[in-house]
């Protein structure tokens, strides 16, 4: 048996959507989906998506002066690129899909990040 000795295992790099500045008011209830194409594929349209996962945000009264909320949201992704077959393409569509809220909703960017 051999418990580590000599060999190392491989670090694997868990790539991370991220989707910052996420911005809303605080007193509105928010949801959004997300889903994720590889951009070869977006022609097969949502049959071809992978579900990322949600932003949820209750709402509730907050006796702080600002109303609105900032917020980022971080989804690992590498086994939904490995099922899209988009492992190693440069470039993938990401969709965020209104599942309910009110009031208006901004994004301030969406990048990929690697992190061990």
């Amino acid at each position: 048996m051999n418990f580590g000795g000599g060999e190392r295992e491989k670090e694997e790099e868990e790539e991370v959507l991220v989707i910052e500045g996420i911005e809303f008011e605080r007193e509105l209830g928010v949801k959004f989906d997300v889903y994720i194409n590889d951009e070869d594929d977006v022609a097969g349209g949502p049959s071809k998506a992978e579900f990322a996962g949600s932003f949820v945000n209750v709402a509730h009264k907050h006796k702080h002066k600002h109303k609105k909320m900032k917020t980022n949201l971080r989804l690992g992704i590498s086994e939904l690129l490995e099922d899209l077959d988009a492992e190693d393409d440069e470039h993938v569509l990401v969709t965020l899909v209104p599942k309910f809220g009110k009031g208006h909703v901004t994004v301030g960017g969406i990048t990929i990040e690697f992190h061990k």
